[in-house]
């Protein structure tokens, strides 16, 4: 699975689940945390302020994140039920 076929709207969610399903001890909460802000801005419809923008930053960060996560997984089901959702557009 690679990180340029998932849509940018549902790569933040996909990679919390994924970080979810790791070994023990592959991610600290801080990248937990950073990861569940990035969901609520990009959750956000508001103009100004309270805007959030995904600069090539938070993009390159996910992606390390990601491919930690894929190569981290503790069973094969959240790969698995992410490619079944990604197969299926």
């Amino acid at each position: 699975m690679r990180w340029e076929t998932v849509h940018i709207t549902d790569k933040i969610h996909y990679l919390k689940e994924l970080m979810m399903n790791t070994e023990p001890h592959t991610f600290d909460k801080g990248d937990l945390y950073i990861v569940d802000a990035l969901i609520t801005g990009s959750q956000n419809k508001f103009s100004g302020d309270m805007g959030f923008n995904v600069t090539d930053d938070h993009m390159n960060y996910m992606k390390r994140c990601w491919n930690t996560a894929v190569e981290n997984q503790s069973d094969d089901s959240v790969v698995e039920k992410i490619k079944q959702k990604i197969n299926k557009f």
